[in-house]
């Protein structure tokens, strides 16, 4: 789009300053208005509420039209007032951003929007909470103004919060992605990443899982037998239907369902061999309990009875600790969020991901190959699987260990 038709109308917002409202211009790159962010006494502010209004001369006479709340709105007001050729359309690519204008807030939204569309519902979730969680700690306000210095300040910041140490590389990777996706240059040197200890994997023992199913009713026990036997994550378990359960085949289907808004993760479908018991008890199920697609749906309402019942389970987690909490399983000396573990049910011993990880260390440890585990778990990457390897102890580790010095002064005690 060329400058004269750039300039055939303006796209300001009235909003409330320093509680007196006012005509704000809307920020404008390459002749094209951003309507997430104004431009109040020179300087560009995020800005989500307020009336956007287009200006624009008419038969020599000015106009000035309200055209929505919302920025699409706005945007596509201009659009259609501006009339620009549909061949000389800008990108609106991130490469076209100039980094020396554009704000740090509107390089995240750009960033999310565009992980928005290609990622999955989860991804953009924690990358949105990764983001905000940077935006509101950089003292800058222009993405060419963040430079390494103020990432390693970031770095601090995070351990000055008692975060760990993976999460705020985490968070600031994916920073890093948003500010070069709007043109930022920012090289980081060797050695600016902290390690990463990679913690064990944690497991649910024998005896604690025994305790934990004597707790459940029918129904409970069902779920975290298929959590337990499948490795399925938390959405796999809770959009299961009974069209995945091949009984031939005595195997359980991951498989895509845009009907429950579902997705595999790396959209890779898949196919987990489970004990015989585990589909039998699912066969069982269903002659009482098979009035919806789903295996798992959620209760029905105790005094609506056509409500509800009819869609996937998202409350797993808290049915695992309160279970937990009634077996009397808690470790009661973590502090969740919610409440002190030795009150209620509360304990982050007890996770959905936990059973995955019990899963996968029983399959390395009953001698299923690590590459056949990765497509069970629906791994992308190998690496990721290769830390069950861990769990799997030298063949006669043991028995050398009884035969060496160290014991042998022991038992001379």
């Amino acid at each position: 789009m060329d400058s004269k038709n750039n300039s055939r109308a303006n796209l300001k917002k009235y909003i409330k300053v320093q509680g007196k409202w006012r005509f704000v211009p809307v920020l404008k790159q390459g002749g094209v208005p951003y309507p997430g962010t104004v431009v109040i006494d020179g300087e560009p502010v995020r800005s989500t509420t307020g009336t956007f209004y287009l200006e624009y001369y008419e038969d020599g006479r000015r106009v000035q039209r309200p055209v929505g709340t919302a920025p699409r709105e706005a945007k596509d007001a201009w659009q259609r007032q501006s009339n620009p050729a549909p061949e000389s359309e800008p990108s609106l690519g991130a490469d076209e951003l100039r980094p020396d204008l554009i704000t740090v807030a509107v390089a995240f939204q750009r960033f999310l929007e565009e992980v928005k569309a290609t990622k999955e519902p989860a991804t953009f979730n924690a990358y949105r909470a990764d983001l905000t969680w940077v935006e509101r700690r950089l003292a800058r306000m222009l993405v060419s103004q963040v430079t390494r210095h103020e990432i390693l300040r970031l770095m601090g910041k995070g351990r000055d919060e008692e975060l760990d140490t993976k999460t705020v590389n985490r968070k600031l990777i994916v920073a890093l992605m948003a500010l070069r996706n709007a043109g930022a240059q920012i090289a980081m040197k060797k050695g600016d990443w902290p390690k990463v200890t990679e913690p064990i994997v944690e497991i649910y023992e024998q005896k604690e899982m025994a305790g934990f199913f004597r707790s459940c009713t029918p129904g409970e026990r069902l779920v975290f037998e298929t959590f337990l036997c499948s490795g399925f994550r938390a959405r796999e378990v809770a959009t299961l239907t009974w069209d995945d359960v091949d009984s031939q085949q005595r195997a359980l289907n991951v498989r895509r369902k845009p009907e429950y808004g579902f997705k595999p993760r790396n959209h890779e479908e898949r196919t987990v061999p489970v004990p015989l018991k585990l589909i039998d008890s699912l066969n069982k199920h269903k002659k009482t309990h098979g009035d919806s697609p789903l295996i798992f749906p959620t209760p029905p309402h105790p005094k609506r009875p056509r409500y509800g019942g009819n869609k996937p389970d998202a409350h797993h987690l808290e049915l695992c600790k309160h279970i937990a909490w009634r077996a009397k399983l808690n470790c009661r000396r973590c502090a969740a969020k919610k409440g002190k573990c030795a009150n209620g049910p509360y304990c982050e011993h007890w996770t959905l991901h936990k059973w995955r990880h019990t899963f996968a260390t029983n399959a390395i440890r009953s001698e299923v190959d690590v590459k056949t585990l990765q497509v069970m778990l629906g791994h992308k990457n190998l690496s990721t699987t290769e830390k069950y390897l861990k769990s799997l102890p030298a063949p006669g580790l043991r028995r050398k260990i009884e035969k060496s010095m160290m014991a042998a002064i022991l038992k001379g005690k």
